[in-house]
Formats: C-alpha cells, structure tokens, sequence
C-alpha cells in the first residue's frame, strides 16, 4: 500500500479510535504503529511504545467527542508523506477546538508508522 493510502487510513483511524467513547488498546494501537516509534509535536521529541502511547492517547481523548481532518496536500517519497491540514477537535462541553497543522509520516516496511513529526497551531 502506498503512503498516501497508508496516511489517510490513518486519519480514519484516528477518526475512529481518539474519541472519549471509543475502544482503544494495545492491540488497536499495534494495528497502525510499529513497536516501538517516535512522536514529535512542536518540536517535543518522545520515544514511544504502544502501552506509554496507550497512556498517552487514554488521557488525550478524554475530552473528545470527534475528530476530523481536512487534507489540504499531500506530499510523498517512498515511505513518507506529509500532510498540510486542518483539525477539528469536538469537546464534550461543546467546545470546538481548530488546529493548522503539517504532520510527516514514516512507515516501516509493514506499512506502520515509525515517525509522527508535527508542527500546529490553534487556529483563530
């Protein structure tokens, strides 16, 4: 599969899953990230693994009723691509929270991401 195809699974994914009220474990985690991988978020780097990215996410999405994406680009080479967008956060208390966003993505060779780099910004 390629990575743009791979990228936007993810975003399904993450549609899915980041949600207050939705399943999420080790296992569904190990579906579309490697072993071990790494995050980087504004330039904060962490090494991760799927039960601390498990603790991660379980704390992220508690507050989440949805969430969305708008792909604006996509640019790919080989297992990596980068996605210029828009996300759309969804509150429980009806809040809704708008972020600008340019995420790269790397995969390994069984199509699970390696590197999640992104740079975003609350939106106005």
């Amino acid at each position: 599969m390629n990575s743009h195809r791979l990228a936007l699974d993810l975003l399904d994914w993450n549609r899915r899953h980041l949600r207050h009220d939705a399943c999420l474990g080790e296992a569904e985690i190990a579906e579309k990230f490697a072993a071990a991988f790494t995050v980087r978020a504004n330039g904060r780097t962490h090494p991760a693994d799927h039960p601390a990215y498990l603790a991660f996410l379980d704390g992220f999405r508690a507050t989440i009723a949805a969430i969305d994406y708008d792909v604006r680009q996509a640019v790919v080479d080989g297992r990596s691509v980068v996605l210029a967008m828009t996300a759309t956060v969804r509150r429980l208390d009806g809040d809704v929270d708008r972020f600008e966003a340019m995420l790269l993505l790397t995969f390994d060779q069984d199509g699970r991401v390696e590197l999640w780099d992104e740079v975003y910004l609350k939106a106005e």
